[in-house]
């Protein structure tokens, strides 16, 4: 069995796509030592890492109704409409992300993880010391202070307090509260470490929704196995993405996405990344378009495992390691 770790793109409604391109993985004999995400990619990597089957996955996904996540007040059940514009105005987002969690809960639960020591790593051989050896990484933006955390990596010294203590389940909804879309999370702090009781945290994706590298070594040493990512996106140039901006509308949708994209761009563009990076073509489908059909989340399934498998046939780590890493 070949051992990786494995970083996933954050992509809202087109996490199928991962969860295609992980099972193909899985169904070629990888094993994931440590899972880095962001949004729908630490959704996915939370499931993975708490050891759900690939099949079960597919199973739980299939199954499940995505406009559930949509969820809002019961107060407004009849009128829908104006409790977005309610949970938009007083709440910075329309839905409020209740469902997401639960279900995450209900789902990790089931696998015996509900706190960060529940995904803890014991690995003599690890280049990171004691306090980061977890098997899941998710990307989170504290928009109380503008900076972005690697929970549970940053939890004591950002947040002050344990992260063996902290929610699995919190920390992902946080990481894929959309910002407009889902409520912003709030995240117990140390006010004498982060200024207050709790800090407001946000969608990873608006400072890191790819973080490819974060498993990278940084000593002389070299790697015992590589680090693959998986992106919701076909191989394309920033040029075949533009946007025409024609009203507010759009240019609010641009401006989010510009802020999602732009931090990764660079490691897009260095062929040592292209090289490792699984690229699912998800088409047109939206990131907040929960509204999936059968046939949609199929054909997203199968668009990750078609890449996944495109990938492996040609993936050669000593090649790869010869021609880019060179320690």
């Amino acid at each position: 069995m070949a051992v990786t770790d494995l970083v996933l793109e954050g992509g809202g409604a087109k996490l199928p796509g991962l969860v295609g391109a992980v099972n193909a993985l899985s169904s070629a004999n990888y094993s994931f030592n440590r899972i880095a995400g962001t949004s729908a990619g630490a959704i996915v990597g939370a499931l993975t890492a708490a050891g759900f089957p690939p099949e079960r996955l597919i199973e739980t996904i299939l199954g499940k109704d995505f406009t559930d996540f949509e969820d809002l007040s019961p107060a407004f059940r009849l009128a829908p409409w104006l409790g977005k514009i309610q949970g938009l105005v007083f709440h910075k987002g329309m839905y409020l992300g209740s469902a997401l969690y639960d279900f995450l809960d209900e789902l990790l639960a089931a696998q015996g993880i509900r706190t960060w020591g529940d995904l803890r790593l014991h690995d003599a051989n690890s280049a990171l010391p004691p306090e980061r050896q977890y098997r899941l990484v998710v990307i989170v933006s504290d928009v109380s202070r503008g900076r972005m955390l690697r929970l549970p990596w940053d939890y004591r010294e950002a947040l002050g307090v344990d992260p063996d203590s902290q929610s699995v389940a919190e920390a992902v909804c946080a990481s894929a509260a959309t910002p407009f879309f889902f409520r912003p999370r709030s995240l117990q702090a140390d006010p004498h470490t982060a200024g207050g009781a709790s800090v407001l945290a946000a969608d990873g994706g608006l400072l890191s929704n790819f973080p490819v590298d974060i498993f990278d070594r940084r000593d002389s040493q070299p790697a015992r196995w590589p680090t693959l990512g998986v992106m919701l996106s076909a191989k394309t140039t920033a040029e075949a993405e533009w946007r025409p901006n024609a009203n507010t509308y759009q240019y609010a949708l641009s401006l989010l996405s510009t802020m999602i994209n732009a931090h990764d761009r660079r490691h897009i563009d260095e062929p040592s990344v292209t090289d490792r990076t699984i690229f699912v073509d998800t088409g047109a489908q939206s990131s907040t378009d929960f509204d999936l059909t059968m046939a949609d989340k199929m054909e997203l399934i199968g668009s990750g495992e078609a890449a996944a498998e495109e990938f492996l046939s040609a993936w050669d780590w000593q090649a790869w390691k010869e021609r880019y890493d060179r320690r």
